[in-house]
């Protein structure tokens, strides 16, 4: 075995050890399937470097059964160079909580991202982003960091057939009377396969595992989730 593939089998044997761990300290907390499905679209604007992007995201909780949350997600962003972007945003979410009216909370967000040389054909990718919230029916306004690190490593020659893994931690700057406690507030470990159709469109599904912390009792959700993208 070649010293660049011994590489990648240790890569993934830490990924899986990562994803055991992030499982086995969510026990004891209370615990749902969901499935995420999201729909994302770029393309040019008329200005050199400028691109607009849209996400189209609902997830379902309750094994799947019910809707919980609509996500609606234009931004644009800057391309500083081709490992360089800059990135301003704005959500739009409509939550369906059991028993209750549809609620929304709307954020604006900024975002620095940026894609590393590959390290024995791992790609890792960092994005930071910022998010200023605000909820429908309450006051203040909530400040969050996320932070993620993605991986991704081609599985066939063509490069058409990826394992990709991601990590996000989120953490509240702030506390308001809805947005939880300042400090940790939920962290999204996702371990999948991207599937490139051409250079316009891919696929992207796996496991999502997103540990949420509250005052009242931490949540454990179990997420099938799957990107369509779309690049125009």
């Amino acid at each position: 075995m070649t010293n660049m593939a011994l590489s990648r089998y240790k890569w993934l044997l830490a990924l899986f050890s990562l994803l055991a761990t992030q499982i086995g300290n969510a026990a004891g907390v209370e615990e749902d399937g969901a499935i995420w499905f999201n729909v994302h679209m770029q393309g040019d604007l008329p200005a050199e470097h400028l691109h607009w992007s849209m996400d189209t995201n609902p997830r379902w909780r309750d094994e799947g059964g019910h809707l919980d949350q609509l996500y609606l997600r234009p931004s644009v962003f800057y391309k500083v160079n081709p490992k360089t972007s800059l990135w301003l945003g704005h959500d739009n979410i409509v939550r369906h909580s059991a028993g209750k009216s549809p609620s929304h909370e709307y954020r604006l967000w900024q975002q620095f991202q940026y894609q590393f040389d590959p390290v024995s054909e791992v790609t890792f990718t960092n994005r930071t982003r910022i998010e200023q919230r605000h909820r429908e029916g309450y006051h203040g306004l909530g400040y969050r960091l996320r932070q993620m690190v993605k991986a991704s490593t081609p599985l066939s020659s063509e490069h058409h057939l990826s394992l990709v893994a991601s990590d996000e931690l989120f953490i509240n700057l702030n506390q308001t009377e809805w947005s939880g406690e300042r400090g940790f507030d939920q962290n999204r470990l996702f371990v999948g396969l991207n599937w490139k159709f051409n250079q316009s469109s891919s696929i992207e599904a796996g496991y999502l595992n997103q540990f949420i912390h509250t005052q009242a009792v931490n949540r454990d959700n179990h997420v099938l989730a799957t990107t369509l993208g779309i690049s125009f």
